[in-house]
């Protein structure tokens, strides 16, 4: 007998926009103007580290992005066995910068679907790490499943990860000489 895994708990995938560097060295310029405005930005996963933006535009440069990263995810969300919704709405998107050194603190987010797209993206830059916190340390299989369950994502330019809202997720040191940029996102899934 085969064991199989039930009760699934998280689902993601991750894809490219097909963005060129120039577009994305417009983006990269419009949130280093942010930053330029806001240089204390927010503190909520990076506390001590790193810049947030607060919400972002969805207009301007932004607006070819936005609707590319909302057409993504309502095919995605169409692939998912029984799940019913009619549209798809971004609830909110930010900036993020983590500078060598730069962590991003275990967490999860608002909304049904959440996920990163990489601005500019370097080598040993900061994985994105999603878990689960359902597991209990003092079943081994349990924390077996946990482990073998955890998922990796090696940042790069024009990535788009995608995942459900209730996902935990982390993102590890930035181990380059250079600032990792991306934006962060949570949308809603409407009937």
């Amino acid at each position: 007998m085969k064991p199989k895994e039930i009760f699934s708990q998280h689902l993601y995938g991750e894809t490219y926009l097909g963005f060129d560097k120039n577009y994305l060295n417009k983006i990269e310029s419009s949130i280093e103007l942010f930053r330029r405005g806001d240089i204390n930005g927010r503190i909520v996963s990076n506390n001590s580290f790193g810049w947030q933006s607060k919400m972002l535009p969805e207009n301007g440069v932004f607006l070819n992005l936005t609707q590319a990263i909302l057409k993504k995810i309502f095919i995605f969300c169409k692939k998912i066995d029984q799940l019913k919704f009619s549209t798809v709405t971004l609830q909110g998107f930010w900036a993020n910068i983590n500078y060598p050194g730069d962590i991003n603190w275990s967490h999860n987010h608002a909304g049904d679907i959440s996920g990163v797209y990489y601005i500019n993206t370097h080598e040993n830059c900061g994985d994105l790490i999603l878990e689960s916190f359902n597991f209990s340390p003092n079943n081994k299989i349990s924390a077996c499943l946990r482990r073998i369950n955890v998922k990796t994502i090696v940042p790069e330019n024009d990535k788009l990860v995608i995942f459900d809202s209730m996902c935990f997720h982390r993102v590890l040191k930035n181990m380059s000489d250079k600032p990792r940029i991306s934006l962060s996102f949570n949308v809603g899934l409407n009937d």
